[in-house]
């Protein structure tokens, strides 16, 4: 069985570029400073909140963007 890959913050970045989503339209969708979108994406903060409210805005599932979360 192989496991998926977890996107990189690099990854889920280059997403949001090419979607044209910012992290502070995230944190405002979420309720939350910009800098809990940064503290999500480095790894250094765990929020399933924030996971969901991210892969929806980004036409994915919470799986796609963090296997481990789901």
């Amino acid at each position: 069985m192989k496991l998926k890959k977890t996107m990189n913050k690099k990854e889920i970045q280059k997403l949001m570029i090419d979607l044209d989503i910012k992290p502070v339209s995230v944190a405002k969708k979420a309720k939350v400073t910009r800098g809990a979108i940064s503290r999500l994406l480095s790894g250094d903060m765990e929020s399933k909140r924030l996971k969901r409210v991210m892969a929806k805005m980004l036409g994915k599932k919470v799986s796609d963007l963090w296997p481990e979360a789901a």
